[in-house]
């Protein structure tokens, strides 16, 4: 077809019925969406949407509008609100529309253009955590697009249009087919995409030299000649493919290119994956640490942080703290190789424990209105059943279509017998705690269930939002502490470290990405803020070595590397107490036994406490329930109950779950012993002998504690908690959840401690917490005390009375021939394999880390927390609730018209 008389028929095509502002918008839209920053893109968006609606209804335009709107949303879609992941679900719903515009369908290259984009979109959603399809299918509908948009331009098209636009497809294909290592097919499709590149410059050039056509191709030559000559150098051996690597060499001068720098050029590189771009700017940074280049680096863990605040749930959230963690892990280190600790200090925790922050302020953040408190926990609770709501969509789509409202009517069923627990009696007055699981059961009925749940939660939003701002406006102080808690400053951390002088915290960073480990220290010295950064290589599989052991695998290796730290190098001489602040991957390791033989850290130190953040030393809980009881529970089914209790005056023997929460919430200490399980994506539970405890019942009746003990396996293991999580830098473990919910400490284990050990720890820890000394103190005095001489003194017993003596003895009553794995744990008898007793394989794991080391203390005994009574509405407070209530004009139908 002659080209003049095919962009004709185009041209004429976007002219009918369009308003004449369409090209304008269009056009400002791309200028827009190329500069990048924050303002512009909204700006962009702003343009896209208002070409949208000025194509009236010339429906070639809309299609087209829709394409532009779906490169927007996937060239944007790390940076742009909202998760990655949803972002890329607007970008296939825009390409969607584009691709089923039968006006489209007559232009081959513009059809082919939309399927290809939504092919590249698959490909990158491939990599993407939350999305529906697995990465094999998505990456085989990816091919299955590119492929299609191919044999579309096999037809009657202009040669410069139809060369132009198999350039661009065959450069995808060759991308996607190398994620799918169809290497030898890859190097064929970039060939072939070079080819057809130089074809439509040498037709362009021949035949219409004066149009300048060359300057409109898809592909830049900047991208096509080094990427090409990397991949075929890299992954082809083929003499065709070294020849055309050499004609590359020859032409890249007349493009303004210099091929010495093709050398340079990594094969793999991916700049539609956000990691690969962070990695870049990283490198870049540390290449040449330039205010410049930082301040790039700064600006993109901004721009997240943002994109963050409009995540629709837990999940997304996640998915993009992951990238600020990497960004910011890579940015801490510049910082410590320019000396710049306090700032690198900073930046770490500023973007560290975020979602625990989050929820943790619902205890710290107290409004004095109490008109205004109760609006609140309202607000709150919207809050929560937006997140709720969300979370059910997006775990939706990974079901069966056929079974979608069947499951969605199971789980109304369930959570209408759950119920729900109140915070104080007005509530079941303001809010209606029905209406979530009534919503949920609408949706099973529904003809789109997901996007009927999208659009109430949305609703909820608006209400949020709107309730939020009245808060606000009412209680000015309580704005003031709300904004405090969003960040975290220079002033946070003196305050931090001024209030807690006798501590040294440590922030410990180890990344996926970067092979080191790296510690900030911050302490106070002579009224002065000290600050100390120092980097340690870690030894391999370290961390994966732990991992296994924290998730319970029977193939776990007991092989752990824990010297490569010299603790006598990094801890002040004047200070002997130290708060940990680890991240995900640096919470798996037993930091207690971590340092060299000699200097391991519990014996260098009288205190270790970890931290679930910065923000956790300068803010208080506030509480309202008297707790001025000390109890101790144990769940059942143990084999040393007798010698974990003997120091405890009394044990309650409770009957029903009902009782333990009862006694929970009016304790001010709390110690089960028993047994926990955590294995994901289940929640972290205590277990009885007729019921189970999950993390969550526990969250009203702990705010307020002193400290809740869990002498239980995995009650502090370091695994995330959702569907579909993250390896984010929060605060795991059942110990932290307490924290989370308003207890000062906690105790918890990392992983599955062998009880015999648990039992002699915890009767040493209770005698010594029963004479005075602080609890944090003790535990470690009491580990302390089994490494150097506890284990030796029962080994001699063992080996005196022999092992079913000494069991008996303890009270322990195990099953026949069961007695190594009552001595040493499941764990670590499997991996001795033998039937007998060896003296040197009991010590061996009596003195392992695995057995004593995984115990933890969590938080500060010398928080304060603040007790606030609880206060009732008058009749004149309710009206004016109800007449606030009535001004905002709220839609999701969760507040009540009261």
């Amino acid at each position: 077809m002659d080209f003049a008389y095919y962009t004709r028929l185009q041209h004429e095509a976007i002219r009918q019925k369009v308003k004449p502002s369409y090209q304008k918008y269009i056009t400002e839209g791309i200028r827009l969406s190329n500069n990048g920053d924050k303002n512009s893109l909204k700006k962009a968006l702003r343009s896209f949407e208002k070409a949208l609606t000025s194509a009236c209804k010339n429906e070639y335009t809309k299609a087209s509008a829709s394409h532009e709107l779906g490169v927007f949303y996937f060239t944007h879609f790390a940076r742009l609100p909202g998760s990655p992941h949803s972002n890329l679900n607007k970008a296939v719903s825009f390409f969607s529309r584009a691709i089923e515009s039968k006006q489209r369908q007559q232009f081959p290259d513009k059809h082919a253009s939309s399927m290809s984009q939504l092919g590249v979109v698959y490909r990158r959603a491939a990599k993407e955590h939350l999305w529906h399809l697995t990465k094999q299918e998505s990456l085989m509908k990816s091919q299955q697009l590119h492929e299609t948009a191919l044999k579309l331009l096999d037809g009657d098209i202009p040669i410069f249009i139809r060369l132009n636009e198999l350039s661009i497809v065959y450069f995808n294909l060759a991308a996607t087919l190398l994620d799918l290592e169809n290497v030898s097919e890859a190097c064929d499709a970039q060939v072939n995409a070079f080819n057809c590149f130089i074809g439509a410059i040498e037709w362009a050039q021949s035949n219409v030299p004066n149009l300048g056509l060359e300057g409109s191709m898809s592909l830049k030559p900047d991208q096509i000649l080094p990427v090409t000559f990397a991949r075929l150098s890299h992954f082809s051996d083929n003499e065709e493919h070294k020849q055309l690597c050499l004609y590359i060499g020859e032409i890249a001068p007349s493009f303004g290119l210099d091929p010495l720098n093709f050398m340079r050029v990594n094969p793999y590189v991916d700049l539609s994956n956000p990691i690969v771009e962070i990695q870049q700017l990283v490198n870049e940074a540390e290449r040449n640490s330039t205010a410049a280049n930082i301040e790039k680096l700064s600006a993109k863990i901004h721009s997240l942080m943002v994109s963050r605040q409009s995540a629709a749930t837990d999940q997304e959230a996640d998915r993009v703290s992951v990238l600020i963690q990497q960004a910011s892990s890579g940015l801490a280190r510049i910082l410590v190789k320019k000396e710049e600790f306090l700032e690198a200090f900073i930046n770490l925790e500023h973007s560290s424990g975020m979602r625990f922050c989050e929820s943790a302020s619902l205890c710290w953040l107290n409004a004095k209105n109490p008109v205004v408190q109760v609006l609140l926990d309202t607000h709150r609770k919207l809050g929560s059943v937006y997140y709720g709501m969300n979370e059910i969509a997006l775990m939706s789509g990974f079901v069966d279509k056929d079974k979608l409202h069947q499951s969605l009517f199971e789980r109304a069923k369930f959570l209408k017998s759950q119920g729900a627990a109140k915070l104080s009696s007005i509530d079941e007055f303001v809010f209606d705690e029905n209406q979530y699981a009534n919503i949920v059961e609408m949706a099973s009925r529904a003809n789109d269930p997901i996007n009927y749940l999208t659009r109430q939660a949305n609703l909820c939003l608006d209400d949020f939002k709107a309730l939020g701002e009245y808060i606000d406006k009412l209680d000015p102080d309580y704005l003031r502490a709300r904004l405090r808690t969003q960040q975290i400053t220079f002033d946070d951390l003196a305050e931090a470290v001024h209030t807690h002088p006798e501590q040294v915290l440590v922030k410990i960073d180890i990344e996926d990405h970067y092979d080191d480990a790296l510690i900030i220290i911050i302490y106070l010295q002579h009224n002065e803020i000290i600050a100390k950064g120092y980097s340690f290589s870690l030894p391999t599989n370290l961390i994966n070595n732990v991992a296994a052991f924290v998730a319970n695998s029977e193939k776990a290796s007991i092989e752990w590397d824990l010297d490569f730290i010299d603790w006598e190098k990094i801890i002040p001489s004047h200070l002997n107490k130290i708060s940990l602040l680890p991240s995900f991957f640096a919470s798996h390791i037993p930091w207690i036994a971590t340092g060299k033989a000699g200097e391991k850290l519990y014996q260098l130190v009288s205190e270790i406490n970890w931290l679930p953040s910065l923000m956790y030393l300068y803010e208080q809980v506030k509480y309202s329930d008297e707790k001025n009881l000390r109890t101790s529970i144990c769940g059942g089914d143990t084999l040393f109950e007798k010698l974990a209790v003997q120091a405890c005056s009394e044990v309650n023997a409770t009957q029903s779950m009902d009782d333990v929460v009862n006694q929970l919430t009016h304790s001010s200490i709390f110690s089960f012993y028993g047994h926990c399980e955590h294995k994901h994506p289940d929640r972290p539970s205590l277990l009885f002998k007729d019921f189970v405890i999950r993390d969550v019942e526990l969250r009203l009746g702990v705010r307020g504690a002193e400290r809740i003990e869990f002498w239980a396996c995995q009650s502090g293991s370091n695994i995330p908690l959702h569907f579909l999580p993250s390896q984010v830098n929060e605060a795991f473990g059942m110990d932290m959840r307490m924290l989370e919910y308003g207890a000062k400490t906690a105790i918890g284990s990392l992983w599955a401690v062998p009880e015999l050990v648990t039992a002699h720890i915890k009767a040493k820890y209770d005698k010594l917490v029963t004479s005075g000394l602080g609890a944090s103190e003790a535990l470690l005095s009491a580990q302390r005390w089994w490494i150097e001489s506890g284990a030796d003194e029962e080994i001699q017993k063992i080996t005196t009375m022999g092992e079913k003596e000494y069991l008996k003895k303890l009270g322990c009553h195990y099953a026949e021939k069961q007695a190594m794995k009552a001595l040493m744990g499941p764990v670590l008898a499997s991996s001795a394999n033998r039937s007998n007793i060896d003296v040197s394989v009991l010590e061996d794991s009596f003195k392992h880390p695995s057995a004593w080391s995984g115990m933890r203390f969590c938080g500060l005994s010398d928080q304060q927390n603040v007790f606030i009574p609880r206060v009732e509405l008058s009749s004149a407070q309710k009206q004016e609730m109800r007449d606030l209530i009535l001004k905002m004009n709220l839609q999701s139908g969760y507040i009540k018209n009261v």
